[in-house]
């Protein structure tokens, strides 16, 4: 931190365990934090972005949501699914965290002045996935803004130091993040599977039927739908290997047998 000497610190959270496990951590340890910051994709369930937003809404420092709005939904109806595996799932958060956080940390910070550099702290982990343990490193410049520097502020954490962490302060957990052991947030398709998008259609109806209409009527348009391949080579331009919000997505392709960038 003396190294870099952040102007701002920044806290991001999903819904899930991971990030209230580093926004609780960060502010008992007295960090100096100036935004708490979610990014809401419009893939995901709606309970999750409540819960964010009247949890760490009203935790003290100020709150504020990168939303991506439509564009999951108009870049379907446009152009189809992204499809699946790790390019896929690159793209996708270009589009849907990646533009709209940096958009926000402009908006809310930055405010049009050279020189601001920001720390976010994130919920990533080594020992999420082996992939993770070998490649994910405990800090990392934002590639296209190197002002922004990631740090993973619970790097080094099993499942059980998280979890024993946030159960002694009695951290509240997202229902969603319970229910589904997820956040819930983003449900793009690229690394889910087809059981936890059946698992969460079951428990949340709501966004079963969005899901299932949105991809009736992309499979329509375009042939293919909700956690397949695209029938067409991806677009090397897609390509985005710096990921670090993505920490779910680490055992989703674990399970499925991908390799997903740190």
């Amino acid at each position: 931190m003396a190294e870099f000497d952040p102007t701002y610190i920044v806290l991001l959270v999903s819904g899930g365990r991971d990030s209230a496990a580093t926004v609780a951590l960060a502010l008992e340890i007295g960090l100096k934090v100036d935004l708490i910051l979610h990014c809401r994709t419009g893939t995901g369930i709606r309970q999750t972005t409540e819960f964010v937003t009247d949890y760490y809404g009203a935790l003290g420092p100020d709150f504020y949501m990168a939303d991506a709005g439509d564009a999951y939904e108009r870049y379907v109806l446009r152009k189809g699914f992204f499809g699946i595996g790790r390019d896929a799932h690159n793209f996708s958060y270009r589009i849907l965290k990646a533009q709209p956080m940096r958009t926000a940390l402009s908006r809310t910070l930055r405010k049009g002045r050279r020189g601001v550099r920001i720390m976010m702290l994130n919920g990533a982990r080594a020992l999420e996935s082996d992939n993770r343990r070998l490649n994910l490193s405990e800090t990392r410049k934002d590639p296209a803004s190197p002002g922004n520097m990631y740090v993973n502020l619970i790097h080094d954490w099993s499942d059980a130091d998280r979890d024993n962490f946030l159960r002694l302060r009695g951290v509240p957990i997202n229902p969603v993040a319970v229910q589904l052991c997820r956040s819930g947030e983003c449900m793009c398709g690229t690394m889910q599977s087809l059981q936890t998008r059946n698992e969460a259609a079951a428990i949340y109806p709501e966004w079963g039927g969005w899901i299932n209409d949105l991809e009736r009527r992309a499979i329509a348009l375009h042939g293919w739908g909700w956690g397949v391949p695209m029938p067409k080579p991806a677009d090397p331009n897609q390509l985005l290997l710096f990921t670090p919000l993505c920490m779910g997505c680490a055992r989703d392709a674990a399970a499925r047998g991908e390799a997903i960038a740190a």
